[in-house]
């Protein structure tokens, strides 16, 4: 039953998510911080083929997908379902740069351009993750 429920509450975040995306076609990476948020069963080294939303989930001083390889257009929210505060700081430029995020709070970022994106938790240096995104 809990399964259940957590799986319903990720289909719906995921679909709030998508149905955003393709509403506001002016959004040009713009991040966004949510109070509360689910928690997320997305696979290590996930690829999404086409610009949809996807989690990343922080647990036990660690993203879940480390390794993801996204669209142009996919919104991606990192999701702290750690005791413990984080952050998600690029690990060169300012193109991903949270404030600290409670448990339970989460980070979101669409990205709009092709490339890749290496990332780190500033609290936590052994935090670390890589996004690919493709045309």
């Amino acid at each position: 039953m809990k399964k259940t429920i957590i799986i319903v509450a990720v289909v719906i975040v995921v679909g709030i998510g998508v149905y955003y995306i393709f509403s506001n076609s002016s959004y040009q990476g713009v991040p966004s911080v949510s109070v509360p948020a689910a928690q997320s069963s997305t696979a290590p080294n996930t690829t999404v083929s086409a610009p949809s939303a996807v989690n990343v989930s922080i647990k036990n001083f660690s993203f879940n997908p480390s390794a993801l390889t996204i669209k142009i257009g996919t919104k991606v929210t990192w999701v702290n379902n750690d005791n413990v505060s984080h952050t998600i700081i690029s690990d060169s430029g300012n193109l991903l740069n949270s404030e600290t995020l409670s448990p339970g709070q989460s980070f979101s970022f669409t990205f709009v351009n092709p490339g890749s994106v290496g990332y780190h938790c500033k609290i936590h240096s052994t935090m670390k993750g890589t996004i690919i995104i493709e045309k």
